[in-house]
C-alpha cells in the first residue's frame, strides 16, 4: 500500500472514526471519516491563492472538467451527471482553496465519480487545447468580420452577475481593506475587467504548480472500500515526487489605509437617496481557533440577532439604515467581524461608528444576560446536532468543508467536527465573563478596524459596459484584415468544437452503471391520517427523528380571497419576529432558543389538477421531546398574542424583508421568472406571487412607505383582523413528523393549548384568479439576465416517466450546450412538474432573444433525437439519481404529506420510477408534438440588464423597474 495509516481518532459528535493516512512520497495526507453512512463522499482540495483578479483559480475549476487524459470527452463532468446516481457533484472555488467533492450511495458509482474527478484535476486536456480557456474563461467573440467585437465566456458572464451585487462588492472590499498585502485582496472568482487579461501560458503554469498531490488534502467519508479508494488515489500520487506546498498562513498586519469610499450601480434613472451601504469590519483572529469563532457567533446573535438585540436596536432606533446586521466572516485563514448598514446615507458614517462603539461600551457596563447566553448556546447546539443526523444534505461534503477550514492551515483536522467539547468549554467560560472579554478585546479595544462606504450610483454599470464595448470596437478598428480574420477563425473553431458531438470511442471511456445496478425501490411511507379537533385532521409521518418533535399547525385559509394573500404572507413573516402581549422580542427570542430549534410560519399552497389550490397558513416548530409543552405554548403565543399594531417593529421587519428579497434577485432570479410566468396562467402560482414573488415585494415596498409616512393603521388593522379570523378551531389541523406512539401526546397538547378558541363560521372555498397573461421584463442593475418562459401543459403533456427522462436530456444536453456552452450563460434549467407546468429559465445569461429562441426550438430538438442504447441508459440513470436523493426524516414526511394533499400518494413515485426504467427512444421522440402544442402559447419573463431589455423591447408587453 502506498499510504500509511498514521493516526486514528474517534469523533463522538458525528459517530465516526477519523483515520489519517500519509502518502510518504509526496507528503499528501488523506483523512477517512469512517462510519456506516451509505452516502459516501470524496473531496480533494488544493491550496489555490490567487495572484490577481483574473479569476485563474475559478476558471481552472471549470476547465479541468472539460476533458482529461483518460476521459477525453468535451465534458466528462456532464457525461457523469447524465449517467450517475450521485447525490452530490460539484466543484467550488474559495478565497484560497479549490475543492472537488462528489457523493453517492452506490459504491460502484462512487468509485466511478472519484476516478473521473481525479483524472480531471491531475490530467486535464486544456494544456493542449486553448479553446477550453476560451469557452470557460473568456475570448474575443467575432462570428463574422463585420460584427461588433464582444467578450464571451462562462466565468466571465457568471462574474458579471456575481460582482453586480453590492453585497458581494462589499465583501470583496472587506478582504481588500483588511489584508491589502496578501492574496486576500484579490477576487478569486475573477473580476470581468481582469479576467480578459488571463493568458493560456499563465493558465498552464498555475495548474502545474498548484495541482500536485503535495499541495492537496483529501477527505473520504462513509461506509466505503478504503483499499479501493486509496488505490485510486495512488494511481495519481505515486511517482509524482515532492511538489510545491503552498503556505496559506499569511502574515497578519494592520493596513495603512483604514477608510474606503466606492460606489455600486443602480439602474439608470433610479433614485440613489438613502441607498448607500456602510460597514465596520474588524480582523478578529484565525480560523484555526474554533472556540473564539464559535464565541463570536454567539456574540453576534446576542448583539444583532433580532430587532431588540442591544446593538441592532440602537442602530435601528437612530434610523441609521433600513436594515442592519452583523456577520462573522471566515475569509480563509483570517476571520473578521462586520457590522453592515444597508440603505443608508454615507454621510452617516461617523454617527454609525459612534453608535456602534457607544452600544458596545454599554453592553460591557451592563454585562450580557445569562439566560440569553444559555439560550443562544442551546440553539446552536440544536442546529449542530440536527445537522449531524440530517440526510438531506451531503453530510460527507459538509464534514469535508469543516475539516478543511482548519486542516489546510496546519490546524487540527478534527476540531470543527467535535462541537460538544467546544460548546461545553464555551458554556463554562461564558459564566465567568469570557464573552464580555472577547467583545472588549476583539471589538472595543481592537484598532485593526476598517470602515467602508459604498455609495449608490445610477447607471454606473451601463457606463462601464458602454466603455468596454467602445474600447473593443476601437481595438478591432486598429487590426488589419488578417488579424480580424484570425479572430473570426478562432471564434468559428470554438463554435465548431462546441457543436461537434463526442466520438463514440471517447464516450465509451466514461464509466457508468448497468441496468442491474438500478432499482425501483421506494424509501418513503405514506402519512397516516386521523381526526383532530372539531373539523380538522392529524397527519403523521411515522419516522424515527432522534428524539426531535417536528410539529406544524395547518390553518385552513381556503375561504380567504387572493386580495388578502399579501397580508397573509406578511403575517406569517412577522410571527416570532415581533413582540407579543406576554413578552418583549428579547424575552420571546430567549424562550424560543431555550426550548426549541426554531419557530416560523408560512403559506403552503398545494396544486391539485382540475381543482382549486389547497391553501394553509402554517406555523412550524421543532424541539426535543422533553420541550414539547414549551414549544406548543410558544406556537400558541406567536399565533394568538403577536402585537399586530406594533408599527415600529413591523416596519423594521418589512425593511429587512425587502433587503432579503433584493438578495434573492441577485442570486435566485431564475426561480422568480419561472414562477412569475406561470402565475399568469395558474391560480396556485398566482397565489405564490402574492406571498413570495414580485407582487409580494411590491406590496412590502408599499407597506413600508405607508408605515414611514404614518399611514400604516390600515395595514396593521388588516393584520389584526386576519389574525383574529385565523384563530378558529374549525380551521385547525396538525402535521407531526415523529414516531406514531407519540401522536396522541402531540394531539392532546395541541388540543389543550387551543381549547379556548371560539368557533367561527367559515365561508365557502374561494375560486382564485390568475394573473394577466403578458410578457414582462424587470430592469435591475445587472449586466446579465435571467430569462424565463413557462406555460401550463397539463392538457398537452401528461406527467410520466418518459417526460422525466426527457427533462434530464434537455437540461444536460440541449440547454447545457446551447444556453451555457455556446450562449455563455452560467446555467439553464427545465422543469416539468406533476401538475403539468413546463418551465424554462437561464441564470446569469448574456442573451435574451437567443435563449428564448432555444426554448421554443425544443420540439425540433426532440424530433431529431438519436440515442444509442447506451445513451438512453445513461439518461435513465441520471433521471433516477434525481429521484433517489437521500432525505432526512423531516423532509421525507413533508414530501409524503405533499403527495397526499395533492391526491397522488407515495405509490405514484414508484410508478414513475418504473416508467423511467422502461423508457424507449420512441417514447421520447413521441413527445415532440406534445411540446409543440404546449409551446403554442406561453409567457416569458426576464429580469436583467436595462440596455439589453430595451434592445429587445418588442418582446415584452410591459417593462418595469424592479429596484
Amino acid at each position: 500500500m502506498t499510504f500509511q495509516l498514521i493516526e486514528t481518532h474517534f469523533l463522538e459528535d458525528i459517530q465516526s472514526q477519523g483515520q489519517l493516512y500519509l502518502h510518504p512520497e509526496t507528503g499528501a495526507q488523506v483523512l477517512w471519516l469512517k462510519n456506516d453512512d451509505a452516502n459516501r463522499a470524496f473531496t480533494i482540495s488544493f491550496k489555490t491563492p490567487p495572484y490577481s483578479d483574473n479569476g485563474i483559480t475559478h476558471i481552472i475549476e471549470h476547465s479541468v472538467l472539460n476533458g482529461s487524459k483518460k476521459y477525453p470527452t468535451k465534458e466528462p463532468f456532464v457525461e457523469m451527471l447524465k449517467g450517475s446516481l450521485n447525490t452530490f457533484v460539484n466543484a467550488m472555488t474559495f478565497s484560497d482553496k479549490t475543492i472537488y467533492p462528489v457523493a453517492s450511495t452506490n459504491q460502484k458509482d462512487f468509485s466511478n465519480l472519484m476516478g473521473v474527478y481525479l483524472d480531471a484535476v491531475f490530467q486535464p486536456n486544456f494544456y493542449d487545447n486553448d479553446l477550453i480557456l476560451a469557452q470557460e474563461g473568456w475570448h474575443y467573440h467575432l462570428e463574422k468580420a463585420e460584427d461588433d467585437l464582444i467578450y464571451k465566456g462562462v466565468v466571465f458572464n457568471e462574474m458579471k452577475g456575481a460582482t453586480a451585487s453590492p453585497d458581494q462588492q462589499l465583501y470583496n472590499h472587506m478582504m481588500r481593506m483588511l489584508y491589502p498585502d496578501t492574496f486576500y485582496q484579490y477576487e478569486s472568482g475573477g473580476l470581468p475587467s481582469a479576467i480578459t487579461d488571463l493568458t493560456q501560458a499563465e493558465f498552464i503554469d498555475y495548474h502545474r504548480k498548484h495541482y500536485h498531490p503535495s499541495n492537496s488534502l483529501t477527505i473520504l467519508y462513509g461506509d466505503l472500500d478504503i483499499d479501493q479508494a486509496l488505490a485510486q488515489l495512488g494511481e495519481y500520487f505515486d511517482g509524482k515526487g515532492k511538489g510545491q506546498v503552498v503556505d496559506l498562513q499569511i502574515p497578519i498586519k494592520k493596513p495603512a489605509v483604514r477608510d474606503l469610499k466606492d460606489s455600486y450601480s443602480l439602474a439608470q434613472g433610479d433614485d440613489p437617496t438613502n441607498k448607500d451601504y456602510l460597514a465596520l469590519v474588524w480582523h478578529t483572529g484565525l480560523t484555526t481557533n474554533s472556540l473564539e469563532g464559535t464565541a463570536l457567533e454567539v456574540i453576534n446573535k446576542l448583539l444583532m440577532g433580532h430587532n431588540e438585540a442591544p446593538l441592532k436596536k440602537a442602530l435601528l432606533e437612530a434610523d441609521i439604515a433600513a436594515d442592519v446586521w452583523g456577520e462573522v466572516n471566515d475569509f480563509g485563514y483570517p476571520t473578521g467581524y462586520a457590522i453592515v448598514a444597508k440603505y443608508t446615507d454615507a454621510e452617516k458614517q461617523a454617527q454609525f461608528k459612534q453608535i456602534v462603539f457607544d452600544s458596545l461600551q454599554e453592553v460591557l457596563v451592563q454585562g450580557l444576560d445569562k439566560d440569553q447566553i444559555e439560550a443562544a448556546l442551546n440553539r446552536l447546539t440544536f442546529v449542530l446536532k440536527e445537522e449531524a443526523i440530517s440526510e438531506s444534505s451531503p453530510r460527507g461534503v459538509i464534514a469535508g468543508l469543516k475539516v478543511l477550514s482548519s486542516w489546510q492551515y496546519q490546524g487540527n483536522p478534527y476540531q470543527n467536527l467535535e462541537f460538544t467539547p467546544i460548546l461545553d468549554e464555551l458554556r463554562t467560560k461564558a459564566a465567568n465573563g469570557y464573552l464580555e472579554d472577547l467583545i472588549r478585546e476583539k471589538l472595543v479595544n481592537n484598532d485593526y478596524l476598517v470602515q467602508i462606504a459604498l455609495v449608490a450610483e445610477p447607471g454606473k454599470s451601463d457606463k462601464q459596459e458602454e466603455k468596454v464595448l467602445a474600447d473593443l470596437q476601437a481595438y478591432k478598428a486598429q487590426l488589419d484584415s488578417d488579424q480580424v480574420q484570425a479572430m473570426v477563425d478562432k471564434t468559428q473553431a470554438l463554435i465548431e468544437r462546441q457543436e461537434a458531438p463526442d466520438t463514440p470511442e471517447d464516450l465509451a471511456t466514461i464509466p457508468m452503471l448497468t441496468r442491474q445496478d438500478l432499482k425501483a425501490d421506494l424509501d418513503l411511507e405514506a402519512v397516516k391520517v386521523s381526526a383532530f379537533g372539531t373539523k380538522g385532521k392529524a397527519y403523521n409521518a411515522d419516522l424515527f427523528t432522534s428524539g426531535i418533535d417536528y410539529l406544524q399547525l395547518f390553518i385552513d385559509i381556503s375561504d380567504l380571497p387572493s386580495s388578502v394573500y399579501p397580508h397573509l404572507g406578511l403575517l406569517a413573516a412577522l410571527m416570532g419576529r415581533i413582540p407579543t402581549q406576554s413578552h418583549s422580542m428579547t424575552d420571546l427570542q430567549t424562550l424560543m432558543d431555550l426550548h426549541t430549534g426554531g419557530l416560523a410560519a408560512g403559506i403552503n399552497i398545494y396544486e391539485v389538477p382540475g381543482q382549486e389550490p389547497k391553501t394553509y397558513f402554517v406555523i412550524k416548530g421543532k424541539a426535543l421531546e422533553a420541550s414539547l409543552d414549551q414549544m406548543v405554548d410558544l406556537m400558541k403565543e406567536i399565533f394568538l398574542e403577536s402585537q399586530w399594531t406594533a408599527q415600529k417593529d413591523i416596519l423594521q421587519r418589512i425593511q429587512a424583508m425587502i433587503s432579503s428579497f433584493q438578495n434573492r434577485i441577485n442570486y435566485g432570479a431564475n426561480a422568480l421568472v419561472m414562477n412569475r410566468a406561470l402565475a399568469q396562467y395558474k391560480a396556485s402560482m398566482f397565489l405564490n406571487e402574492q406571498v413570495s414573488g414580485i407582487d409580494f415585494y411590491n406590496f412590502l415596498k408599499a407597506s413600508r412607505d405607508a408605515l414611514k409616512t404614518d399611514q400604516g393603521e390600515s395595514l396593521t388593522s388588516e393584520l389584526q383582523a386576519l389574525a383574529d379570523q385565523l384563530a378558529n378551531p374549525d380551521r385547525l389541523s396538525l402535521f407531526y413528523v415523529g414516531q406514531a406512539d407519540r401522536l396522541d401526546t402531540i394531539k392532546a397538547k395541541v388540543a389543550t393549548s387551543f381549547k379556548d378558541l371560539a368557533s367561527q363560521a367559515m365561508g365557502p372555498a374561494v375560486t382564485h384568479p390568475t394573473g394577466q397573461v403578458q410578457n414582462e421584463a424587470f430592469v435591475t442593475a445587472q449586466d446579465v439576465n435571467y430569462v424565463g418562459l413557462s406555460t401550463p401543459a397539463l392538457a398537452d403533456l401528461t406527467y410520466a416517466g418518459k417526460v422525466y427522462v426527457l427533462g434530464t436530456i434537455l437540461r444536460l444536453d440541449y440547454l447545457w450546450n446551447n444556453v451555457r456552452v455556446k450562449g455563455g450563460a452560467y446555467g439553464a434549467g427545465f422543469r416539468h412538474v406533476r401538475t403539468g407546468n413546463i418551465e424554462f429559465a437561464s441564470y446569469r445569461d448574456p442573451n435574451i432573444d437567443k435563449t428564448l429562441a432555444t426554448y421554443l426550438n425544443t420540439p425540433a430538438y426532440i424530433d431529431n433525437l438519436a440515442l444509442t442504447d447506451q445513451d438512453l441508459l445513461k439518461y435513465i440513470i441520471g433521471t433516477l439519481s434525481s429521484m433517489d436523493q437521500p432525505l432526512s426524516a423531516y423532509d421525507k414526511g413533508v414530501k409524503a404529506l405533499s403527495l397526499y394533499l395533492t391526491g397522488q400518494g407515495v405509490d405514484s413515485l414508484k410508478t414513475y420510477k418504473e416508467e423511467v426504467l422502461a423508457v424507449q427512444e420512441a417514447d421520447l421522440k413521441g413527445l415532440a408534438d406534445s411540446f409543440r402544442q404546449a409551446l403554442a402559447s406561453y409567457s416569458k419573463v426576464v429580469i436583467g440588464n436595462k440596455t439589453q431589455i430595451q434592445a429587445e423591447a418588442d418582446q415584452f408587453d410591459q417593462i418595469y423597474d424592479l429596484f
